[in-house]
Parts: C-alpha cells; sequence; structure tokens
C-alpha cells in the first residue's frame, strides 16, 4: 500500500521537525550546532530520496561553509 520512499520521506522529514523543534528549546551552545549539523545531513538526505540531488550537493556545500 505505502511504497518505501514515503515512508522514508516521512520519516525523515518527522526526524527534521523534531531536530528543529529541539534546535529552538537547547540552551548549551555546542549541542545546538552539532544539532544544526545532524539537520543539515538530513535534509540533503531528504533531497537525495526526493531526487534533487543538486539541491542536495548544494546544501551540504553551504552549510560546510557557515
Amino acid at each position: 500500500m505505502f511504497s518505501m520512499t514515503l515512508l522514508l520521506d516521512v520519516t525523515l522529514f518527522t526526524f527534521l521537525v523534531v531536530i528543529a523543534l529541539t534546535i529552538a528549546r537547547i540552551r548549551n551552545l555546542f549541542v545546538a550546532v552539532m544539532l544544526s549539523g545532524i539537520f543539515s545531513l538530513l535534509s540533503a538526505g531528504l533531497f537525495t530520496v526526493m531526487d534533487a540531488v543538486d539541491v542536495a550537493v548544494t546544501e551540504a556545500a553551504v552549510d560546510t561553509l557557515t
């Protein structure tokens, strides 16, 4: 009934929302920076699954510069 791609999309998006809410509420700056890196990695993975590889590479490149 559900495709594996849809399940992966929903899972990655759920992780992105949870990490974004955690970053907004966290008080420790080091943890916030680490979670920001994980957020970028997950968003690049989501873009790759959605066949937007050029956007995923740009996301990864921009996040390494910031």
